[in-house]
Order: structure tokens, then C-alpha cells, then sequence
């Protein structure tokens, strides 16, 4: 264990396994090329502010697929673990509480949402639907629009292990945000630094007194330069990230030519 070592000896250890890595994508031309994906995810967003009650602009849309269940078709939006919006897709309508509570079930959210599993139950006891107010035909044209780029991995989630202390590097294309943190088993180091999506350091920090100013802003100034292995990107987000690096070459050949 770390309990006599210094934590900034440690947390430089990992942070420089990052730039050990000779092949793989800058983290910053990556979160570039697929800039389209949280950009679909923001207009999504803003239309359920406009036509959900009690939806925001601090809340977000966790996901959104359109699925097959009891032979009806329902588009399904998760606004939280437990609260979602169901929409039948051939009447346009939203379910009632009665539809929902007599046509689904716990599993059904496991399954399909990642919801977790209580152990013993079953029922929607702690599940609650809530009614999109906006015109669902709308709705329906703009998932299907975009269905490919909404049915995206939603995340990379890159970690380095050091013996018993590790840290990681996460970016979240649904909430336009990364996150770089550096942990041990027992928190003898505890510290996550927040990022917008363009990796620049978001407003919220807690970590200034764990780490001081000078090092956060050296930090922040570094993470730029990451290269993440193409092994930890999703293969659907890689083969995107290749499109657009493709497209944009050939602009860039025809513009010289």
C-alpha cells in the first residue's frame, strides 16, 4: 500500500503513464471528429426542455432507443435510473401509468436500460413515466433522423493501474463533459478534475486544495496531449473518428489542388 507515500510523487506516476503510450488518437483531434455526436445529444436535450415538465436545462437525457415489446413499438427515453418517457409509436401517445404498470416490468429496464436489479423484486415500485407535452411526431422524426448517431457508445472510459492505485480518463459524448481522476483502494488519493468536452477545465473543481493551482493548471495544460489506444475506444467511435479524419483529408487535398 501508499500510506507513507507522497501523494504527488504518486499521482505524477500515473499521470505520466498517459504519455507513455506511442500509438493511439490525441485525445483533443478525437473529441473534434466526433463533436457531432454530443452535438445531436444537445438538441435532443433541448427539446425535452420544451416539452417535458420538470425537465430542465440542468437535466439531461441518459438515452433513447426505440424498441420492439409485447409486438408494439415504443420509443423510450431515460431521464433517470428510474424515470422514463414511453411513447407508442403507432398511436403517438404517451402510455398511461396503467400501460405502463400492466405491459412492463423490472427486467425490462435491466435489460434494455442497465437499470439495477433489485434483488427479490420485480415490480415498478420505484419506476415512474413521465408525459412528453410536445408533438410526438416531431419527436419521432428527429430519433429516427439521427438514430445512428443517438445509438453510439456513449462513453470512453480509459483507466491506467498502478499497483494498488489507479486513474482514469472519461469522456461523456451525451453530456458534452471528460473527467480525469486519480484514486487509490483506500482514498489515500481521491481526486477528480472536471473538463468541458473541449477538455478545457470546467467551472467546478474540487480538488484545489488536494492538489493546489499551479499543479491543476499544469495538469489541465497536459491532458491535451493524451493519446488514448485504440483498443479502449468503442469500435463504433473509432470507426467514426476514421470517417471524419478521411473527409477531412480529402478536403484538404482538394483545396491544395
Amino acid at each position: 500500500m501508499y500510506n507513507n507515500t507522497d501523494k504527488e510523487e504518486l499521482r505524477d506516476n500515473l499521470f505520466s503513464k498517459y504519455f507513455e503510450v506511442e500509438e493511439g488518437v490525441n485525445a483533443t483531434e478525437l473529441v473534434d471528429k466526433l463533436s457531432f455526436i454530443p452535438e445531436v445529444w444537445d438538441k435532443l436535450n433541448v427539446i425535452c426542455e420544451n416539452n417535458i415538465e420538470y425537465f430542465d436545462k440542468y437535466s439531461s437525457i441518459e438515452d433513447i432507443k426505440l424498441l420492439k415489446h409485447n409486438d408494439k413499438n415504443y420509443l423510450i427515453l431515460k431521464i433517470h435510473l428510474y424515470r422514463y418517457v414511453i411513447i407508442d409509436v403507432e398511436r403517438k401517445e404517451n402510455v398511461t401509468e396503467e400501460q405502463f404498470r400492466n405491459n412492463f416490468d423490472e427486467n425490462f429496464f435491466v435489460n434494455n436500460f442497465n437499470s439495477r436489479k433489485r434483488r427479490n423484486n420485480d415490480s415498478l415500485e420505484l419506476y415512474d413515466i413521465e408525459k412528453y407535452e410536445g408533438n410526438i411526431g416531431e419527436l419521432l422524426d428527429f430519433y429516427l433522423e439521427n438514430e445512428h448517431v443517438l445509438n453510439l457508445s456513449k462513453r470512453i472510459h480509459y483507466v491506467i493501474k498502478l499497483d494498488y492505485s489507479w486513474t482514469y480518463f472519461h469522456i461523456d459524448f451525451v453530456n458534452a463533459s471528460s473527467q480525469l481522476a486519480f484514486e487509490t483502494r483506500d482514498q489515500f488519493l481521491y481526486e477528480q478534475l472536471y473538463l468541458r468536452y473541449d477538455l478545457t477545465p470546467s467551472r467546478m473543481q474540487d480538488a484545489q486544495n488536494k492538489i493546489g493551482i499551479e499543479k491543476m493548471q499544469e495538469i489541465f495544460q497536459k491532458i491535451k496531449e493524451i493519446k488514448i489506444p485504440q483498443k479502449v475506444i468503442p469500435s463504433d467511435l473509432y470507426k467514426e473518428y476514421l470517417i471524419r479524419s478521411n473527409e477531412e483529408d480529402k478536403h484538404k487535398t482538394y483545396i491544395k489542388s
